[in-house]
């Protein structure tokens, strides 16, 4: 048996607050970490095998389409055999044997981030059971590999953000700029428990913008305006720039297709009852919508609307750690974006 060190990661969600879709294009995207988190755990196994492991809630899992669950756990489980084999090759342990438990409090397939957080802390956590400490930059850089099998051609924001943590932008193909915000705006998360491939949704838009070019060369350019304009808004407290820019936002998301009747009646559920703006976040054709709220007062109003509608309503916060890796007993430790 291969001899290592057991190692536990844990990293954040993340949400989308302007730019999904358009990134994959080139335009840029202001992304947060939040308070969701999944968790893995390693330790040594059999030479040369990689087991893996998952508790995943079936309340997280929901539905791929109308009465569809998600069944499909060999499909779920490659993309993380995947991740802690490329850390192993990374740290140059590729006969190592490790076995990988994974326990996941993010929902599947709802655009905020679980196949991202999970691949960023297996890597992490893999990585440190073989005695290499990671750095940021590297397991954002290890983590693309799991991501592009799930999703196909990912734009990178998401493990990006996982890994980083905090509020960020993000460009194609690796440009990460770390915002420092004064205002960390107050969010619900609402879940419409219809929860689709990434990877499909992506690859739909892009032989879209192919077809029609001129249509999406206009959009894209609206993209880059809306997330700068964005990240303007957070850096400068201006709650209402950013209300009218998450709604030109969801605008675009509409025209491309991405949205659903589902997904527009949550919104217009969160904007009648006072959100300071809403938007769907992350991939699309169900999973989440983030609403933005103006105070506590309109929080549990906007909360109460949306259960009220359906929805699976979470109160989140922003991660600013991103992924934190420990060893045995040790009390976690939050990556650096150098070398450790």
């Amino acid at each position: 048996m291969q001899s290592s060190t057991s190692a536990r990661a844990r990293a954040p969600g993340k949400i989308i607050l302007t730019g999904e879709h358009f990134v994959v294009l080139g335009a840029p995207a202001v992304a947060m970490a939040i308070n969701l988190y999944t968790y893995a755990g390693v330790s040594r196994g059999w030479a040369g095998t990689i087991d893996v492991t998952a508790d995943i809630p079936m309340d997280l899992a929901g539905k791929e389409g109308p009465g569809e669950a998600v069944k499909d756990t060999a499909r779920l489980l490659e993309p993380l055999r995947l991740a802690a084999r490329e850390a192993l090759a990374y740290v140059g342990r590729k006969l190592a044997g490790v076995r990988v438990e994974v326990e996941c409090g993010i929902p599947i397939g709802a655009g905020l981030g679980s196949s991202a957080a999970a691949s960023v802390a297996i890597i992490a956590a893999t990585a440190q059971s073989q005695g290499v400490k990671l750095s940021v930059d590297d397991i954002i850089k290890v983590a693309f590999t799991p991501e592009s099998y799930l999703h196909g051609k990912p734009s990178g924001v998401d493990h990006s953000t996982c890994a980083t943590g905090g509020v960020l932008t993000f460009r194609k193909p690796d440009i990460v700029k770390a915002l420092n915000i004064s205002w960390v705006p107050r969010i619900l998360v609402c879940d419409s428990g219809i929860h689709r491939s990434t990877g499909s949704l992506v690859r739909a838009v892009i032989r879209k913008s192919e077809s029609e070019k001129t249509l999406f060369e206009s959009h894209v350019a609206d993209a880059s305006r809306i997330s700068l304009g964005a990240a303007r808004a957070l850096k400068h407290s201006d709650g209402e720039e950013l209300r009218i820019l998450l709604n030109r936002n969801q605008e675009l998301l509409v025209n491309i297709g991405v949205s659903n009747p589902t997904l527009n009646h949550l919104i217009e559920v969160a904007l009648k009852a006072g959100a300071l703006g809403a938007k769907l976040t992350g991939a699309g054709g169900g999973g989440c919508i983030i609403a933005v709220c103006r105070d506590s007062k309109s929080e549990t109003k906007i909360g109460k609307a949306l259960r009220q509608s359906g929805g699976m309503v979470y109160k989140v916060g922003m991660d600013s750690d991103g992924v934190v890796v420990w060893s045995g007993g040790e009390h976690s430790n939050r990556l650096s974006g150098g070398s450790v």
